[in-house]
């Protein structure tokens, strides 16, 4: 590796487990459709302003389509994954959403023109035997929650897929802003709401929207732009590890044996998986300009 895929890595390592933290500033009083909503505008705000600040405020001619659905799915994800922390444990929704990566690893060697490999496979099914660890009979999460998981791990995946090209081809802060901005606009009727009921909040959100998400945001999309999917996916696997810790430490959700050995399942299945893809050694394909 160069030293600049070495620092992306590094970038983004540091972005998995700050994101980890997220689900103590979910659990507070704010209502979690509020809370991403402030997200997503106070994040939109400051790359909007990094990228004005450097003199590339344009709207690019080419994957504009990718980035918008990126956009909407951004908006899905944040809310289904916002729920789902409301309605189940740290643990389940963390283990449930991460399935997430290791389905777009699986996937992007036929969406992306990576060659599959076997391993690829057997991680997805490590890491399917271990989000059934967490979340079996017993396991601490609603069907809502549950359904609401689901939704962001597989929203999380298509954002992966459809946004990749564009990340390459257009720089990380230039995805960042257009999907920020797109999820915004989505968002515009419960931040509108948000803004006049929020009251103390502000430094949780501040630190939610202006470093876990606008500026971790451009750090994401910076290292999607010179990582591979399967690359960025293991390093990505940080953040449920991080966030299992932290609610441990702060929310008293200490999971039982079982389910701390179903998390590590699905940790190792997305390792094994990422390590599969990224071993091909192969260039990702660029699919056409949307």
């Amino acid at each position: 590796m160069s030293r600049a895929p070495v620092a992306a890595a590094l970038l983004l390592a540091g972005v998995a487990v700050s994101w980890g933290a997220i689900p103590l500033i979910v659990r507070g009083d704010v209502p979690w459709p509020q809370l991403v909503a402030a997200r997503v505008w106070l994040g939109a705000a400051v790359v909007l302003a990094i990228l004005a600040a450097g003199g590339r405020l344009r709207l690019p001619h080419v994957y504009r389509g990718r980035v918008a659905v990126a956009g909407v799915l951004l908006a899905i994800h944040w809310s289904a994954f916002f729920l789902s922390l409301r309605e189940a444990t740290v643990a389940v929704s963390l283990a449930v959403l991460y399935l997430g990566p290791v389905l777009a690893s699986a996937l992007a060697p036929r969406v992306l023109g990576e060659r599959p490999a076997l391993r690829t496979y057997v991680g997805l099914a490590v890491a399917l035997a271990g989000v059934m660890a967490v979340v079996r009979p017993g396991g601490e999460a609603s069907p809502l929650g549950l359904a609401a998981a689901v939704v962001s791990g597989l929203s999380l995946a298509a954002i992966m897929l459809v946004a990749k090209p564009a990340a390459a081809h257009l720089g990380g802060l230039t995805v960042a802003t257009g999907q920020l901005g797109v999820a915004a606009l989505v968002l515009t009727p419960v931040a509108l709401q948000a803004a006049t009921t929020l009251g103390d909040s502000w430094v949780e959100l501040v630190i939610l929207g202006v470093l876990l998400t606008g500026v971790a945001g451009w750090v994401y999309w910076t290292a999607m732009e010179r990582l591979a999917v399967a690359t960025v996916s293991v390093i990505m696997y940080l953040e449920p590890a991080s966030a299992v810790v932290w609610a441990a430490l702060f929310l008293d959700e200490t999971p039982d044996l079982l389910a701390w050995l179903g998390v590590g399942m699905v940790l190792g299945g997305g390792v094994l998986a990422g390590s599969a893809a990224a071993g091909a050694g192969e260039e990702i394909g660029v699919p056409a300009a949307l």
